[in-house]
């Protein structure tokens, strides 16, 4: 039994007395920073290229950018020490193989159509997140961290996600990978999972679907023979911006700050005044 626990606990490493590090499977650990000597509209089309596909409509890309711009802007604001900042930069394109690569023309397209442009809320930088599919709706930002800090992201409608290709999906775990007792307590009202009882530990929704492979937290748990199979809605965690809903607007002839304003209706676009050269 013990072996057992340790091969399902080394996957879910998430509890729920910890929501506060939700914001690391919302977002991400940021790929870039940036150093205060360092021109940002030349590092963000690198960044953008790693967020979201070049097949997508320009505008979509170019709401992508101005996430992109508000959540590095936010990052660089909460740097204390910049410097080794431009080492990081370094070591990230290094590592993520960036140094062979010149990213398409339509995301310094984008970049510059935009630039200076970030989404703020009652003046301040806030988190902006963004992911693939929803589950046909976003998700409410209180709700999914438990936190009022977050109210500015609200639920959305983006229905036409149910038309993407692979917006439904499964996942199988072999049952030997998972605890003996495994079931979902809760959910938010867009149907993504908030909280798993495993054994005797309580899991959060998003941890759970991001440690275990799961395309998205909105899922259902179904037994099969020696198997669990998990049916997921979406791609990603279902807050803030979904691209592909985006791309959807962008092709009925929405312009990208239309977008925004759909996906972040209590957010303000604004011309970044931020002294960071």
């Amino acid at each position: 039994m013990k072996g057992r626990k340790q091969s399902w606990v080394s996957k879910i490493f998430l509890l729920l007395t910890f929501p506060y590090l939700v914001t690391v499977f919302v977002n991400g650990p940021e790929a870039v920073s940036v150093n205060k000597t360092t021109d940002m509209e030349n590092i963000l089309p690198i960044i953008l290229s790693e967020q979201i596909s070049p097949e997508y409509q320009i505008e979509t890309i170019e709401a992508q950018a101005v996430i992109a711009r508000s959540n590095l802007m936010r990052k660089l604001q909460e740097q204390a020490d910049t410097g080794s900042i431009l080492c990081e930069i370094c070591n990230n394109i290094k590592q993520n193989g960036w140094v062979w690569k010149i990213p398409e023309e339509c995301y310094e397209t984008a970049v510059k159509n935009t630039q200076d442009q970030i989404l703020t809320v009652d003046g301040e930088l806030k988190l902006v997140p963004y992911h693939e599919i929803s589950a046909g709706e976003t998700r409410d930002g209180e709700e999914a961290f438990h936190d009022s800090q977050y109210a500015y992201l609200k639920s959305v409608d983006s229905s036409a996600d149910k038309d993407a290709a692979e917006y439904l999906s499964s996942t199988y775990v072999s049952e030997q990978q998972l605890p003996k007792e495994l079931a979902i307590s809760s959910r938010d009202k867009r149907g993504y999972v908030q909280s798993l009882m495993a054994d005797d530990n309580i899991l959060e929704g998003t941890a759970f679907a991001s440690g275990m492979g799961i395309a998205s937290p909105a899922f259902s748990i179904q037994k099969l023979d020696d198997r669990i199979r998990f049916l997921s809605k979406g791609k990603g965690h279902g807050l803030g911006f979904s691209q592909y809903g985006g791309d959807v607007l962008a092709k009925e002839g929405k312009t990208w700050q239309e977008i925004l304003h759909i996906y972040f209706p209590l957010m303000e676009i604004e011309t970044e005044d931020f002294d960071y050269i």
